[in-house]
């Protein structure tokens, strides 16, 4: 009886603890979501500052869709700020098969896919289609990227 009854509570015990780690990482997926939304409006207001905020500056490396490091955040920022100025206007930045994985309490990788669309200031229009991988990392209560990699659709 003694034996059942401790198989029981132990039972209790790891459920209890996967209903529980369910809910966070569904907490967790929810934030991650919401930060990369925010870094989608930054793109969509072409705003480098806000973009930016979204990145652990000191911690991150990434890779080109050319196939090219990132070794810093100093290798990402000219491509990024240089092509917000010269875009007229975003007009389709749109993110389709967006998934999260929580990998644990301070780490999520974040998926997708996309299609954009923009006119520069000299008149031209612009589309491409692709896919990125950002691994995001909780950094004094907020997500933060700590890497990209990025492709290009042919």
């Amino acid at each position: 009886m003694f034996k059942l009854r401790r198989r029981m509570l132990l039972l209790s015990f790891i459920l209890s603890f996967h209903v529980y780690s369910n809910e966070n990482h569904v907490q967790i997926e929810k934030e991650v979501l919401a930060s990369f939304q925010s870094l989608v409006q930054a793109s969509k207001d072409l705003d480098a500052k806000a973009y930016f905020a979204h990145f652990n500056e000191e911690k991150f490396v990434g890779l080109n869709s050319d196939g090219t490091n990132w070794n810093s955040i100093n290798d990402l920022r000219p491509l990024i700020t240089n092509g917000f100025s010269a875009i007229e206007e975003i007009t389709l930045l749109t993110f389709t098969n967006v998934k999260v994985s929580v990998v644990n309490e301070q780490t999520a990788i974040l998926v997708n896919e996309y299609i954009q669309s923009m006119e520069l200031k000299n008149g031209s229009v612009v589309s491409s289609a692709g896919g990125g991988t950002q691994v995001w990392s909780k950094d004094n209560g907020s997500w933060k990227i700590v890497s990209v990699s990025a492709s290009n659709a042919p």
